[in-house]
């Protein structure tokens, strides 16, 4: 009869996803057939060094999910990156990992499952290249159709009745929204592409908060929601597009503050982690299941729920993941149905202090 280690190594090798273990000195321990498959690399060869000399992921240098993991409790799902093969090619996966801690919090050992990206970059790339040319497409018709209907409410085909002005001013309303989902698109797939050249700054985190927090007391009142924004300490300046940076925190606090219930809390807290300026916003709505967060920032993606009453383009948080990439950092959220979510961003400091 089997005893629970050899069910265990059985498990492992018998799964159909690469799948490595590390110690708490982050050094492989584990490694299973599908990861050697993918990687190209022997079991043998791998056991006893660290994953980042053995992958030399994307991720490693300055965004290690399982370091990640290891400060928030949380698994970190559906992250994407780029790792290094045995015959030094570069292989992009999709991933997810888990630090498991003892009683005391201390870091046990930590797991990650990964598979070829390759055809699912394709395949979002083709996406994004069709959805971007139908588009812009779309630019020109809408915008013509705004104008004639801009130019019937002015009475340049004559005189309207009540109802009629009602209509017009309904479809403008409407054309004007369709507008701002054209644009916003083609605005991702222009940051995405490359094509927007990002204005890099040394900028003030702390002063920026403050100020789109201040922007936001009046929307948060009216749900007599309390804004709490926590810098336990001065942080080092990011280089960033101030600009940019300021449409990713306005979203997602935009968000918190939509999703949340009355008389709840909105924390916006500044962490300092080595050479690296993380923001969580953390709310306390309904929260996002499983399922739907590994989808959270596609394109289009909205929520198949009872927030459908909230309007949005479910463009917002791919636009933020865009200009966050852009700006070589990293977003991902953790949630809990039922208790809210919290919402990540992680950007490179800056070398020197804001005087």
């Amino acid at each position: 009869m089997l005893d629970k280690l050899q069910l265990c190594d059985l498990v492992i090798a018998s799964l159909p996803v690469a799948l490595f273990v590390v110690d708490a000195e982050y050094k492989i321990v584990e490694f299973n057939p599908a990861a050697e498959q993918i990687t190209g690399r022997k079991r043998s060869q791998v056991v006893g060094r660290s994953c980042a000399e053995v992958f030399s992921s994307s991720l490693c240098e300055h965004h290690c999910p399982l370091h990640e993991s290891e400060k928030t409790g949380e698994p970190c799902l559906g992250l994407e990156a780029v790792i290094r093969l045995g015959n030094e090619e570069e292989l992009p996966i999709i991933f997810s990992s888990r630090a498991v801690q003892d009683d005391s919090g201390h870091f046990i050992f930590g797991i990650e499952v990964f598979r070829d990206a390759t055809d699912v970059q394709q395949l979002e790339a083709h996406k994004r290249n069709l959805i971007s040319l139908f588009t812009h497409d779309l630019k020109a018709p809408v915008a013509i159709t705004g104008g004639f209907v801009d130019r019937l409410l002015q009475g340049k085909a004559g005189p309207l009745n009540d109802k009629q002005t009602s209509y017009l001013q309904t479809i403008n309303k409407e054309i004007s929204r369709l507008e701002q989902y054209i644009l916003s698109f083609l605005d991702i797939a222009r940051i995405e592409s490359g094509q927007i050249e990002l204005q890099l700054n040394p900028c003030d985190l702390s002063e920026l908060l403050e100020e789109i927090v201040t922007g936001f007391e009046i929307q948060a009142a009216e749900k007599k929601i309390a804004l709490q924004l926590n810098i336990p300490v001065i942080p080092d300046h990011i280089t960033a597009d101030r600009l940019q940076i300021s449409r990713v925190i306005t979203n997602l606090l935009d968000n918190a503050i939509k999703y949340s219930q009355e008389n709840s809390t909105v924390l916006l807290l500044v962490q300092e982690y080595q050479d690296l300026l993380t923001l969580e916003i953390r709310d306390q709505g309904p929260g996002i299941s499983i399922q739907d967060q590994a989808h959270i920032f596609d394109h289009f993606f909205r929520i198949d729920d009872k927030r459908r009453d909230i309007q949005g383009t479910g463009l917002g948080l791919a636009a933020v993941k865009a200009i966050v990439e852009a700006h070589s950092g990293r977003v991902w959220m953790h949630s809990t149905p039922g208790k809210g979510s919290s919402f990540f961003v992680s950007l490179p400091k800056g070398d020197t202090r804001v005087s």
